[in-house]
């Protein structure tokens, strides 16, 4: 059984997509620009916006910091809890807990935002610490695991494990020395996961719990 377990939020402890996905479409309209064929979940969901304006959409530096301040404007006030924990996460959370499963988030979304979203679905009782980038930050997300393992200190080979749903999961956990587990209920497809194979992948949250407890 593992000790200690470094979850993604978006895609695989709440199913964020609406919120996301709307305050995206409100930012590419603030600047003019089409959403047609440019809100796919398997795109804007998970990896970091300010990589997504400029890598995906072809904006310039600046224009992509404009969408991302234009995306903030809705999703800090009303996107952000256009949210919910998806259906058994808070009870194996919990169950984890009475296991003594030290249970953490890493999130490349701001902090300040997955702070608020855990607490608003009741998450943030169960997990030790939450760890994301700074608004507008560009930490990467094997920074941001890095951040977590430094919190718990001393960390024995097989002990932790990071659960996620992206490709920036498998390539955090494998820069970070992890094993990794990724979900078939987020916002990843079969595609990235051939590209960026995990240890393991779990179609459900109940064969999530199963594995983490190791039944």
């Amino acid at each position: 059984m593992y000790k200690y377990v470094l979850f993604d939020l978006d895609g695989t402890l709440t199913d964020s997509k609406e919120g996301i996905i709307k305050s995206v479409a409100y930012a590419l309209h603030q600047l003019g620009e089409t959403t047609e064929g440019r809100l796919d979940q398997h795109v804007v969901v998970g990896p970091p916006l300010l990589t997504t304006f400029r890598e995906v959409y072809g904006f310039s530096d600046e224009k992509a910091k404009r969408a991302y301040g234009y995306f903030q404007e809705r999703y800090s006030t009303l996107g952000k809890f256009e949210n919910r924990a998806f259906d058994g996460v808070v009870p194996m959370l919990r169950q984890f807990g009475d296991k003594g499963i030290r249970c953490f988030v890493a999130t490349s979304k701001p902090q300040v935002h997955a702070e608020a979203i855990c607490q608003k679905f009741g998450i943030a009782p169960y997990v030790e610490k939450i760890a994301g980038p700074a608004v507008g930050g560009t930490d990467s997300k094997a920074d941001i695991m890095k951040r977590i393992l430094a919190h718990i200190g001393t960390v024995q080979t097989g002990e932790a494990v990071m659960v996620g749903d992206r490709r920036f999961d498998v390539i955090g956990a494998r820069m970070t020395g992890m094993p990794v587990i990724l979900v078939g209920f987020g916002y990843g497809n079969e595609a990235e996961r051939q590209e960026f194979p995990p240890d393991i992948f779990v179609e459900t949250v109940e064969d999530l719990k199963q594995t983490i407890l190791q039944y």
